[in-house]
């Protein structure tokens, strides 16, 4: 009884984050912490903001 309720508690876990991940609300978060590892190259976040430019104009 006690593994099953765990299961679905997992589960009911995964499916919120899964939601939240693929929310359309998020999306400007996540864009932002796409940059993080490039915070100190300038150039570098140039070439990325224009990628992710140029892709949301193929949608």
């Amino acid at each position: 009884m006690i593994r099953g309720l765990g299961t679905v508690v997992v589960m009911v876990a995964f499916v919120g984050l899964a939601l939240w991940v693929f929310s359309g609300r998020r999306q400007k978060d996540f864009d932002e912490a796409t940059l993080l590892p490039f915070a100190d190259d300038p150039e570098a976040i140039k070439h990325v903001e224009q990628e992710q430019a140029s892709r949301s104009n193929k949608e």
